[in-house]
């Protein structure tokens, strides 16, 4: 009989460790997929706000605007073009196959940006310090967005992707990889005729901090509200026949309450 009950007792704690295994892998997928599109939107909405400021187009639009005056292809063709090509390139790089999330990346950040410039909510100042605020409020949000939707490992943006690469390969840190792609980018844009001014040397400097501050701060949030999930789990799950071992001699695995009654 006791052999039957242990047998029993460890069938109902291996389904309720399935169970639990399940719940915590859907809470965890639903969770870093909250985290992206959070992410994409906040980045989307910093970029925004830095194009209204106009003081200065961000380091990539710089290089966008100066290939879109060079060919008849136009900015957001540009931007879908070299977003493409880098994914690819640190694909080929780190010898895998290009992330789903990172192509859905370049369609929704491109969608949200649409949708914020169309809709006309962010207010246009005349003032230079009004605009430097909005400036510095965009560039802001662009490195904590950036940083958030790196966190979720869903896949990087193109130019997230080959920060983290060159970042491991050369052993340096976000902030340095990131600058440096950013100068690069600020450089060819340059000679080739992109606008240049305050704000676009102000994302050069800011960018790379921000998002390594923000990639380690979600990272760690995740791994937190992920634990704290995995405890309540544990905190609910008890053997459905707790009071088992007082009833060693119940025939048929009777409930104490249908004992009483017999």
């Amino acid at each position: 009989m006791d052999i039957q009950l242990k047998s029993t007792n460890g069938m109902i704690e291996s389904e309720n460790e399935s169970e639990n295994e399940s719940k915590r892998n859907y809470f965890i997928l639903f969770l870093r997929g909250l985290v992206f599109i959070t992410g994409i939107l906040v980045l989307s909405l910093g970029a925004s706000t830095a194009i209204t400021a106009s003081l200065g187009v961000p380091t990539w639009d710089v290089l966008h605007i100066g290939l879109a005056n060079k060919t008849p292809f136009s900015i957001g063709r540009w931007v879908q073009i070299i977003g493409v090509s880098m994914i690819l390139m640190t694909a080929f790089l780190e010898k895998e196959k290009p992330s789903l999330g990172s192509i859905v990346n370049i369609i929704m950040i491109g969608f949200f940006m649409n949708l914020i410039l169309e809709s006309k909510l962010l207010p246009v100042f005349d003032g230079f310090m009004p605009r430097t605020m909005m400036l510095l409020s965009g560039i802001t949000l662009m490195g904590f967005g950036s940083g958030m939707y790196v966190s979720s490992k869903f896949g990087a943006g193109p130019r997230e992707g080959l920060t983290l690469f060159i970042s491991k390969r050369f052993s340096m840190s976000i902030r340095l990889s990131r600058t440096i792609i950013e100068v690069i980018a600020l450089t060819i844009g340059w000679l080739l005729g992109g606008p240049v001014a305050l704000g676009t040397f102000t994302t050069v400097i800011l960018i790379g901090p921000i998002m390594q501050f923000s990639l380690k701060f979600w990272t760690n949030q995740i791994e937190r509200i992920s634990v704290a999930y995995v405890r309540i789990l544990a905190s609910k799950s008890e053997p459905l026949y707790p009071l088992y071992p007082l009833y060693p001699a119940i025939p048929d695995l009777m409930l104490p309450e249908e004992v009483e009654r017999s």
